[in-house]
Protein backbone atom coordinates (compact mmCIF):
# COMPACT_ATOMS: atom_id res chain seq x y z
CA UNK A 1 0.00 0.00 0.00
CA UNK A 2 1.20 3.65 -0.92
CA UNK A 3 1.37 6.26 1.13
CA UNK A 4 -0.46 8.81 -0.26
CA UNK A 5 0.01 12.39 -1.60
CA UNK A 6 -2.18 14.10 0.97
CA UNK A 7 -2.56 18.13 0.40
CA UNK A 8 -1.30 20.59 2.64
CA UNK A 9 -4.76 22.24 3.10
CA UNK A 10 -6.14 18.21 4.68
CA UNK A 11 -2.73 19.14 7.44
CA UNK A 12 -4.21 22.44 8.29
CA UNK A 13 -7.83 21.96 8.36
CA UNK A 14 -6.35 19.37 11.15
CA UNK A 15 -4.32 22.00 12.97
CA UNK A 16 -7.64 24.07 12.80
CA UNK A 17 -9.81 21.67 14.41
CA UNK A 18 -12.76 24.22 16.37
CA UNK A 19 -13.35 21.03 19.01
CA UNK A 20 -12.80 17.93 19.66
CA UNK A 21 -15.26 15.82 18.16
CA UNK A 22 -14.10 17.46 14.99
CA UNK A 23 -10.27 17.20 15.61
CA UNK A 24 -11.02 13.65 16.33
CA UNK A 25 -13.21 12.97 13.18
CA UNK A 26 -10.39 15.14 11.04
CA UNK A 27 -7.84 12.72 12.71
CA UNK A 28 -9.47 9.60 11.99
CA UNK A 29 -10.32 10.60 8.49
CA UNK A 30 -6.81 11.97 7.71
CA UNK A 31 -5.32 8.38 9.30
CA UNK A 32 -7.70 6.56 7.45
CA UNK A 33 -6.72 8.06 3.87
CA UNK A 34 -3.41 7.21 4.90
CA UNK A 35 -3.88 3.71 5.23
CA UNK A 36 -4.08 3.43 8.61
CA UNK A 37 -7.51 2.45 10.25
CA UNK A 38 -6.49 2.69 13.46
CA UNK A 39 -5.11 6.18 15.82
CA UNK A 40 -4.30 6.84 19.45
CA UNK A 41 -2.62 9.16 21.14
CA UNK A 42 -1.73 10.75 24.26
CA UNK A 43 -0.92 14.43 25.86
CA UNK A 44 0.40 14.23 28.78
CA UNK A 45 3.18 16.24 31.72
CA UNK A 46 5.71 13.57 32.43
CA UNK A 47 7.67 10.85 31.33
CA UNK A 48 6.06 7.61 29.28
CA UNK A 49 7.28 5.58 32.16
CA UNK A 50 5.52 7.57 35.37
CA UNK A 51 2.00 6.42 36.07
CA UNK A 52 1.14 9.05 37.91
CA UNK A 53 2.10 11.85 35.10
CA UNK A 54 -1.10 13.82 33.85
CA UNK A 55 -2.51 12.78 30.92
CA UNK A 56 -5.28 13.17 28.30
CA UNK A 57 -5.59 10.08 25.95
CA UNK A 58 -7.57 10.25 22.93
CA UNK A 59 -8.14 8.24 19.31
CA UNK A 60 -10.46 5.70 18.26
CA UNK A 61 -8.79 3.05 20.64
CA UNK A 62 -11.17 -0.61 20.29
CA UNK A 63 -13.01 -1.70 23.48
CA UNK A 64 -11.45 -3.78 25.61
CA UNK A 65 -7.78 -2.32 24.66
CA UNK A 66 -7.16 0.57 26.56
CA UNK A 67 -7.20 -1.03 29.85
CA UNK A 68 -4.83 -4.23 28.59
CA UNK A 69 -2.48 -2.14 27.28
CA UNK A 70 -2.09 -0.55 30.86
CA UNK A 71 -0.26 -3.18 32.55
CA UNK A 72 2.90 -1.85 33.96
CA UNK A 73 5.13 -4.83 33.29
CA UNK A 74 4.14 -5.24 30.17
CA UNK A 75 4.61 -1.02 29.54
CA UNK A 76 8.51 -1.88 30.59
CA UNK A 77 8.48 -4.26 28.21
CA UNK A 78 7.46 -2.63 24.65
CA UNK A 79 10.14 -2.01 22.76
CA UNK A 80 7.90 1.27 20.99
CA UNK A 81 7.45 3.13 24.43
CA UNK A 82 11.28 2.58 24.85
CA UNK A 83 11.81 4.07 21.88
CA UNK A 84 9.36 6.84 22.34
CA UNK A 85 10.60 7.38 25.71
CA UNK A 86 14.25 7.99 24.73
CA UNK A 87 13.60 9.40 21.26
CA UNK A 88 11.83 11.87 19.33
CA UNK A 89 12.15 10.44 15.99
CA UNK A 90 9.30 8.21 14.51
CA UNK A 91 9.32 4.96 15.24
CA UNK A 92 7.59 2.09 12.70
CA UNK A 93 6.91 -1.60 13.63
CA UNK A 94 5.50 -5.17 13.60
CA UNK A 95 5.81 -8.42 14.75
CA UNK A 96 9.43 -8.25 13.64
CA UNK A 97 10.44 -5.43 15.89
CA UNK A 98 8.98 -7.13 18.84
CA UNK A 99 10.26 -10.22 18.51
CA UNK A 100 14.03 -8.93 18.61
CA UNK A 101 13.08 -7.27 21.93
CA UNK A 102 12.02 -10.99 23.08
CA UNK A 103 8.63 -9.29 23.17
CA UNK A 104 6.02 -11.15 20.86
CA UNK A 105 3.70 -11.96 22.91
CA UNK A 106 3.25 -8.72 23.79
CA UNK A 107 2.65 -7.76 19.74
CA UNK A 108 0.08 -10.99 19.95
CA UNK A 109 -1.89 -9.12 22.12
CA UNK A 110 -2.08 -5.99 20.08
CA UNK A 111 -2.51 -8.00 17.00
CA UNK A 112 -5.90 -9.63 17.98
CA UNK A 113 -7.11 -6.00 18.32
CA UNK A 114 -6.07 -4.83 14.70
CA UNK A 115 -2.44 -3.79 16.47
CA UNK A 116 -0.25 -5.14 13.96
CA UNK A 117 1.86 -2.82 12.55
CA UNK A 118 2.13 1.03 12.63
CA UNK A 119 4.23 4.44 13.37
CA UNK A 120 4.17 6.68 16.13
CA UNK A 121 6.15 9.59 17.73
CA UNK A 122 7.20 11.87 20.56
CA UNK A 123 6.97 15.54 20.07
CA UNK A 124 8.18 18.25 22.83
CA UNK A 125 5.93 20.82 23.21
CA UNK A 126 5.70 24.31 25.53
CA UNK A 127 5.64 24.07 29.49
CA UNK A 128 6.76 20.63 29.80
CA UNK A 129 3.93 18.89 27.80
CA UNK A 130 4.92 15.90 25.70
CA UNK A 131 2.52 14.70 22.17
CA UNK A 132 2.55 10.96 21.46
CA UNK A 133 0.65 9.60 18.77
CA UNK A 134 0.55 6.54 16.68
CA UNK A 135 -1.59 4.71 13.97
CA UNK A 136 -1.50 1.21 13.16
CA UNK A 137 -2.80 -1.15 10.86
CA UNK A 138 -3.43 -5.30 9.69
CA UNK A 139 -0.89 -5.15 7.35
CA UNK A 140 2.46 -4.70 7.26
CA UNK A 141 4.38 -1.56 6.35
CA UNK A 142 6.18 -1.13 3.38
CA UNK A 143 9.99 -2.15 2.74
CA UNK A 144 12.82 -0.13 3.60
CA UNK A 145 12.96 2.64 0.51
CA UNK A 146 10.58 5.26 -1.24
CA UNK A 147 7.30 4.62 0.27
CA UNK A 148 8.54 3.73 3.74
CA UNK A 149 10.40 6.65 3.83
CA UNK A 150 7.13 9.00 1.93
CA UNK A 151 4.59 7.56 4.75
CA UNK A 152 7.42 8.51 7.36
CA UNK A 153 7.39 12.25 6.03
CA UNK A 154 3.30 12.05 5.74
CA UNK A 155 3.48 11.00 9.10
CA UNK A 156 5.61 13.83 10.61
CA UNK A 157 3.48 16.25 9.27
CA UNK A 158 0.54 14.84 10.67
CA UNK A 159 1.83 14.91 13.61
CA UNK A 160 3.38 17.94 13.72
CA UNK A 161 -0.24 19.43 12.99
CA UNK A 162 -2.04 17.08 15.29
CA UNK A 163 -0.31 18.20 18.15
CA UNK A 164 -1.18 21.53 17.93
CA UNK A 165 -4.58 21.62 17.94
CA UNK A 166 -4.52 18.50 20.36
CA UNK A 167 -2.50 21.26 22.57
CA UNK A 168 -4.85 23.82 22.22
CA UNK A 169 -8.47 21.95 22.38
CA UNK A 170 -7.74 19.25 25.03
CA UNK A 171 -5.65 22.09 27.50
CA UNK A 172 -8.17 24.96 28.75
CA UNK A 173 -5.52 27.05 29.76
CA UNK A 174 -3.60 26.64 26.36
CA UNK A 175 -6.76 28.54 24.69
CA UNK A 176 -6.00 31.70 26.83
CA UNK A 177 -2.66 32.49 26.23
CA UNK A 178 -1.73 35.65 24.96
CA UNK A 179 -0.55 35.65 21.18
CA UNK A 180 2.75 36.85 20.64
CA UNK A 181 4.34 40.15 19.30
CA UNK A 182 5.50 39.26 15.97
CA UNK A 183 8.32 41.86 13.94
CA UNK A 184 6.72 42.75 10.41
CA UNK A 185 9.39 40.59 8.47
CA UNK A 186 8.38 37.06 10.77
CA UNK A 187 4.55 37.67 9.76
CA UNK A 188 5.59 38.08 6.00
CA UNK A 189 7.65 35.01 6.41
CA UNK A 190 5.08 33.19 7.98
CA UNK A 191 2.46 34.30 5.16
CA UNK A 192 4.48 32.74 2.53
CA UNK A 193 5.07 29.62 4.62
CA UNK A 194 1.93 29.33 4.88
CA UNK A 195 1.09 29.38 1.66
CA UNK A 196 3.52 25.78 0.92
CA UNK A 197 6.76 27.73 -0.19
CA UNK A 198 9.97 26.14 0.94
CA UNK A 199 12.82 27.95 3.05
CA UNK A 200 14.31 28.69 -0.66
CA UNK A 201 10.42 30.08 -2.25
CA UNK A 202 10.46 32.33 0.48
CA UNK A 203 13.53 33.98 0.05
CA UNK A 204 12.44 34.67 -3.56
CA UNK A 205 9.43 35.68 -3.18
CA UNK A 206 10.49 38.59 -0.29
CA UNK A 207 13.82 39.81 -1.54
CA UNK A 208 16.02 38.23 1.38
CA UNK A 209 18.35 35.28 1.39
CA UNK A 210 17.63 32.02 2.87
CA UNK A 211 19.83 32.32 5.67
CA UNK A 212 17.81 35.49 6.74
CA UNK A 213 14.41 33.49 6.38
CA UNK A 214 15.58 30.67 8.90
CA UNK A 215 16.61 33.16 11.08
CA UNK A 216 12.89 34.88 10.85
CA UNK A 217 11.26 31.38 10.92
CA UNK A 218 13.76 30.40 14.28
CA UNK A 219 12.95 33.80 16.05
CA UNK A 220 9.24 33.92 15.53
CA UNK A 221 9.00 29.87 16.39
CA UNK A 222 10.68 30.73 19.51
CA UNK A 223 8.35 33.59 20.38
CA UNK A 224 5.71 31.37 19.63
CA UNK A 225 6.81 28.76 21.71
CA UNK A 226 6.39 25.75 19.28
CA UNK A 227 8.70 23.34 17.34
CA UNK A 228 8.67 23.74 13.97
CA UNK A 229 7.31 26.32 11.32
CA UNK A 230 3.89 24.08 10.36
CA UNK A 231 3.07 24.50 14.66
CA UNK A 232 4.12 28.14 14.32
CA UNK A 233 1.75 29.10 10.96
CA UNK A 234 -0.85 27.08 12.65
CA UNK A 235 -0.56 29.49 15.63
CA UNK A 236 -1.01 32.85 13.50
CA UNK A 237 -4.29 31.10 11.84
CA UNK A 238 -6.13 30.61 14.65
CA UNK A 239 -5.00 33.78 16.07
CA UNK A 240 -6.42 35.39 13.04
CA UNK A 241 -3.23 36.88 11.40
CA UNK A 242 -3.30 35.67 7.89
Amino acid sequence: MHAPELQYQQLIDIGLSDSTDGLMRRLTETAEAMGFPLISGMLMRGSLGDEHRERVIFGNIPDGYLEASMDPEDSLRDPVLAHLTSRTVPVTYGQSFYLASAAGDLWEHQASFGYRAGVAVKMHLSDSREFVIGVDRDEPLPQPGTALTRLIATFQLFAVHASTAAERLLIPSARSEVFPRLTRRERDVLASTHKGNTAWEVSVALGMSETTVNFHLRNAMKKLGVKSKHQAVLRCISAGLF
